[in-house]
């Protein structure tokens, strides 16, 4: 049965869920047949695991019928109906769940059916939640919105201040909903530009004939409800489309300071990713100039518990560039700490390896060669990034050690691994080629071999923008010269 899409569902389901759905099936306001109810009962009984030789549909339907030869076709139509129950009863949990179509359905049936004393209750108390919260998020415009439709619906007969103010309203937040969803989507088509072939020709038409710094300007001194989600779409979309805009972050940051309740978890973490994306790309142009600020977000978003997913996990990208920023930090403790105060909080599966990932960063940066280069051979996270890490930095412990032979094998390996590599983007694999170029000349220098001048390697390095380990090799010329 383990093929059938039922499990899946079933899978997915928590044990509370697991209840609630019985709970779902034995009521007669759904229709659920009293055999298919049975049927579910069985099968729950071998939740979470369903292993197949215990839910094999003839056990399952032996067990429900005692004695009655199995019957494929009552099989198939049972755990169909149960496929269709449990759908709707996603449908209903994610509807209760909903707040903005919640809210919506209930004041349009109220409406329809002229229950008007309880629609201006029902109204009322809905848009007194929506005036007081502190929070603003596309959900809670998308409510606005949709309750002043039925508010100005309500009253279109009437054609009372509240009706025009409540259209008003509505048109407010449509725009503002609408210039979100649009300038999130180019900040998408910005950040995977590589990846995106179509141009929505009609999107792309409206942005050109935006002219978004005029908006942005007449918000300075707007008093709508919005102004400062507005701002905050803004220099968002800016920072992301020109990461020289230092007039935009300061903007950004200082609104964030000054309004820090006011966005919402997923807004916060929307807004770090920009702010991320800008200040990295700052400090890889110009020799980490915004080192502490990029660190700062981090943090932040580490006290706030942004960047986990729906099981409070970090991403795995989170956890490599938190450790990246603590090494150029030459802060090798907070490595350590890192891995031990979060530990649970690392993805399930990495677990082990982030741990050994993490320890050997931390004994290179503590010169204990030899405990890293063990630790790096233990980490067995498959992506690429992860697996270019450890090359370098086994690279890096072989050269410390000494260990000529075994360093050069690895420069090798990373040489074939990186024309192998199909998601390594491109200024990733050209700092990985350039560091392979600075390494082999910096090991022939080492060996007094002819064609290198260490003096002439050591100035075209330091014009290089673009290379792993930049830092650390512009140590190892300065041993060989003396400097």
């Amino acid at each position: 049965m383990n093929r059938s899409n039922l499990i899946p569902v079933l899978k997915s389901f928590s044990k509370v869920e697991i209840k609630d759905f019985e709970k779902f099936l034995d009521s007669p306001f759904f229709g659920c047949k009293k055999f298919v109810l049975n049927y579910y009962r069985v099968l729950i009984k071998y939740y979470p695991d369903f292993k197949e030789e215990d839910i094999k549909k003839e056990k399952i339907f032996g067990i429900v019928y005692k004695d009655k030869k199995y019957n494929d076709d009552l099989n198939r139509r049972i755990i169909s109906d149960l496929i269709r129950f449990s759908e709707e009863y996603m449908s209903y949990i994610n509807f209760k769940s909903n707040k903005a179509f919640r809210s919506s359905c209930s004041l349009n049936e109220l409406r329809n059916r002229k229950l008007d004393n309880l629609f201006r209750l029902r109204s009322e108390s809905i848009f007194k939640k929506i005036k007081n919260s502190e929070i603003v998020d596309p959900l809670l415009i998308l409510e606005s919105y949709f309750v002043n439709v039925e508010i100005s619906e309500y009253r279109s007969f009437i054609r009372d201040e509240k009706k025009h103010l409540s259209l008003g309203q509505a048109n407010e937040d449509f725009i503002v909903f609408f210039l979100r969803l649009i300038y999130s989507y180019l900040k998408h088509t910005i950040t995977f530009s590589n990846e995106i072939k179509i141009r929505n020709e009609i999107v792309f038409a409206f942005l050109d004939n935006f002219k978004i710094d005029s908006f942005l300007n007449i918000l300075e001194n707007n008093k709508s409800k919005y102004n400062v989600y507005l701002k905050m779409v803004g220099y968002s979309y800016k920072i992301v489309a020109d990461k020289e805009d230092i007039k935009s972050i300061g903007k950004l940051t200082d609104l964030m300071n000054k309004n820090p309740v006011y966005f919402s978890k997923n807004e916060l973490q929307n807004i770090y990713a920009s702010i991320v994306t800008f200040y990295r790309y700052q400090n890889e142009k110009y020799e980490n100039v915004y080192l502490d600020e990029e660190l700062r977000v981090y943090n932040n978003i580490l006290k706030e518990k942004l960047f986990m997913d729906n099981k409070n996990m970090l991403q795995l990208s989170f956890c490599r560039n938190y450790i990246r920023l603590c090494v150029l930090k030459q802060d090798a403790n907070t490595i350590k700490e890192f891995c031990k105060e979060y530990y649970l909080n690392l993805p399930d599966l990495y677990k082990k390896d982030l741990t050994d990932y993490c320890d050997s960063i931390y004994y290179f940066e503590k010169k204990l060669f030899e405990s890293s280069l063990s630790a790096a051979s233990k980490v067995n996270i498959d992506k690429e990034l992860f697996k270019r890490d450890m090359k370098i930095l086994k690279i890096k412990n072989f050269y410390e050690l000494g260990y000529s032979d075994s360093l050069y094998a690895e420069i090798d390996n990373l040489r074939h691994f990186l024309s192998d590599s199909e998601t390594i983007i491109s200024d990733y694999m050209m700092k990985s080629r350039n560091f392979l170029k600075y390494i082999s000349s910096l090991m022939r220098a080492k060996e007094n071999k002819s064609g290198v001048d260490i003096f002439v390697l050591r100035k075209e390095l330091e014009k290089e923008n673009s290379t792993n380990e930049k830092k650390w090799l512009l140590e190892k010329i300065d041993e060989i010269t003396g400097l």
